[in-house]
């Protein structure tokens, strides 16, 4: 006489619990710790810019671009795109996990695996030359805005920066939603809107080197900025993974 396979798939463990149901947990616990890492390690790696202080760069700390690290000639350029490239790796690879392991808040991991795919284009798509440097920085009354924005790297630099607000507006919704603390969720909050605020403060800066050929202290707003949202992208997303149940 044949086995049942229906009993065989749900036999006793030694320890009393049915074999199929305890897989399935392991399983599960493991969807989670990766997306966890993943998740942590690729978000940190955003503000991979702190590279620069133990290298020789020519990018000013306080008036240069961030992306200006991997522009073409500059030194270390390739270290710079690949840490981008593999950041961006990660934490898309971590949206797609989280996905698979909660099942809901579509919209947040969907724009979390866009930005990943933007941070990447960005390092494939790297500027081609550098703005903030002394001898290249435009003139006063050339408005040479319109040819850097909508350059490549312009673009896809302004798509990352939607996907970043969408993220962090349905992520923070979704935490309100979840079993989080409400201090937990003011704390992040207000990091994530301390980024926007320094994006806001980035994107004057910037627009004042492109039509008037000031780089002020737009370095510094950028690393700050970059910072905040690397700091939240490790985060808020992990939290929202690690608050999940199976019944939530």
């Amino acid at each position: 006489m044949s086995a049942n396979p229906e009993f065989i798939a749900t036999r006793p463990a030694p320890g009393g619990a049915p074999v199929a149901a305890s897989d399935d947990s392991a399983a599960r616990s493991l969807t989670r710790a990766v997306a966890v890492v993943l998740l942590v390690i690729g978000g940190l790696a955003y503000a991979d810019w702190v590279l620069q202080l133990f290298l020789p760069v020519r990018a000013d700390l306080m008036t240069s671009f961030i992306s200006e690290l991997g522009a073409v000639g500059q030194p270390h350029h390739n270290l710079f795109r690949g840490a981008d490239v593999t950041g961006g790796a990660l934490s898309a690879a971590g949206g797609a996990v989280a996905w698979l392991y909660m099942r809901r808040w579509a919209l947040t991991w969907s724009s979390l695996i866009l930005l990943g795919v933007c941070v990447i284009l960005e390092s494939i798509l790297p500027l081609g030359e550098t703005l903030t440097f002394a001898a290249v920085l435009p003139k006063a009354g050339t408005h040479l805005w319109w040819e850097r924005v909508s350059e490549p790297h312009g673009v896809v630099s302004f798509l990352e920066t939607v996907s970043f607000l969408v993220l962090f507006a349905s992520c923070t919704a979704a935490l309100r939603r979840a079993t989080t603390r409400q201090w937990s969720r003011r704390l992040l909050a207000a990091v994530g809107l301390a980024a926007i605020v320094c994006g806001v403060a980035d994107a004057a800066l910037t627009a004042s080197l492109l039509v008037g050929g000031h780089a002020s202290v737009l370095g510094l707003v950028q690393r700050v900025e970059v910072t905040l949202t690397a700091l939240w992208l490790a985060a808020a997303p992990t939290w929202l993974v690690r608050t999940h149940t199976d019944e939530g």
